[in-house]
């Protein structure tokens, strides 16, 4: 597949990627801020606030009804948390006009309401719309609590938490509840008018279309007048503390969550990358992989049992759901999944299990426009660019020895349980 063209014009950063694969255009507007205590609740809300209504759509009604003129078209937003950044995301799908014997240019109808949604919102008295802010307070603090609902979000959330304790990381993406009664509609307006001035901005294109239309599409409906910062600031890759973290919390679970933090000092933009991957891979990202394998399937000592990337920050957490009564017994076997890789006890099979794996997970990414700026988007974030094409290459010529090699840079920091209310922690 082509990769993106880019560009830039009123101080907006360009990305186009021409392809006839795709019906609908795909735009993706994404603004870049470092996590701020401060300030990352209401960037979270921002979204929804814009797409409660705008200077001719005064609701979110007839935003629906304009969507519908474009035949079905969509438009969403929301945050994203990569590595230390905050990223705030709207998304539009458009039918390319190609396909259709209407000749009005439907990119353009879509850029230019798009456009209306995050650069003319509905004010008063110097602010947003004070309704469409108490609504969305309520809205954003059922956001927040539904992490609670979902335990295995909730621990694995809990666990980087404390890991991170003081770090930019620990930030949560949609910021704080306790932060929502000091919002109003003044205070979140000067924030939005920050973000839309400073924020380094990206627009994503993928679809049936030209780059230079697409460029003056951007010059004639967004701001002229922005002055984007240059200082965000890159994610800190730590090392683990000499003595590893124990975390017991208690609540009203039936099922143990037993989460495990490791740093692994490289992140995306590394050389490293590659090798990290496919340890990822062999510990525990696939159903072939060492936790799955040994610790639900042959010991039967868990419901679930994982492993994941955050890949801008350069740490890997494993997530298991366990019996409380058999936190020892779960956590010692865990931890010899990560002595038989450092000591090379990977098979040939484990190899090419978790290469084809890795490889059909990225062949996926090319079959979502948004997933493609997505890797894109990534790479701005870490300050190098792999696309697709080349990821698969590069985890194809990782060999045993590297993966072996990262193993036993990965160092334990923090090991996380969440329990019952009954008995005592001690027994944890």
């Amino acid at each position: 597949m082509k990769t993106f063209v880019s560009d830039k014009g009123n101080g907006v950063n360009i990305h186009v990627l021409p392809t006839g694969k795709f019906k609908l255009n795909t735009i993706v507007v994404t603004f870049h801020t470092d996590l701020e205590e401060d300030k990352a609740t209401q960037r979270a809300m921002i979204p929804h606030v814009l797409l409660r209504g705008s200077k001719n759509h005064p609701n979110s009604e007839s935003i629906q009804l304009a969507l519908s003129d474009l035949y079905g078209a969509t438009l969403t937003g929301g945050v994203s948390k990569k590595g230390e950044r905050q990223l705030v995301e709207f998304l539009c799908k458009v039918v390319n006009e190609r396909y259709l014997s209407d000749s009005e240019s439907l990119l353009e109808k879509g850029f230019e309401l798009m456009s209306e949604v995050l650069f003319q919102p509905v004010m008063e008295d110097g602010g947003f719309s004070e309704d469409f802010v108490e609504k969305e307070k309520e809205q954003h603090a059922k956001r927040i609590d539904s992490l609670l609902d979902d335990k295995i979000v909730y621990a694995a959330e809990r666990c980087l938490e404390e890991m991170t304790k003081g770090e930019r990381f620990s930030i949560p993406k949609f910021g704080r509840k306790s932060h929502l009664d000091h919002i109003d509609g003044k205070n979140l307006y000067e924030v939005y008018k920050d973000l839309v001035n400073t924020a380094p901005l990206h627009v994503y294109v993928v679809g049936n279309v030209d780059p230079e239309r697409v460029k003056a599409l951007v010059e004639k409906y967004f701001p002229n007048n922005r002055q984007p910062t240059d200082r965000l600031r890159p994610a800190e890759v730590k090392n683990a503390p000499e003595q590893p973290k124990e975390i017991v919390e208690q609540l009203d679970v039936n099922q143990g969550k037993l989460n495990i933090g490791l740093r692994t000092r490289v992140s995306h933009g590394d050389d490293s990358y590659p090798a990290l991957l496919m340890y990822n891979g062999i510990l525990g990202g696939f159903p072939h992989s060492k936790l799955f394998v040994n610790v639900r399937e042959k010991a039967s000592l868990a419901y679930y049992a994982s492993s994941r990337l955050e890949s801008y920050k350069g740490i890997l957490y494993i997530q298991s759901g366990i019996q409380i009564d058999q936190y020892e017994k779960a956590l010692t076997i865990i931890k010899q999944q990560l002595e038989e890789i450092r000591a090379g006890k990977i098979s040939d099979t484990e190899m090419e299990f978790t290469r084809n794996g890795l490889v059909n997970s990225f062949q996926t990414v090319q079959d979502s426009p948004e997933n493609l700026a997505d890797v894109h988007a990534g790479g701005v974030v870490s300050g190098r660019q792999r696309t697709v094409e080349e990821l698969i290459e590069s985890v194809k010529k990782v060999t045993k020895e590297e993966v072996v090699q990262m193993a036993n840079q990965v160092q334990l920091d923090t090991i996380y349980f969440l329990r019952d209310r009954k008995g005592a922690a001690a027994n944890a």
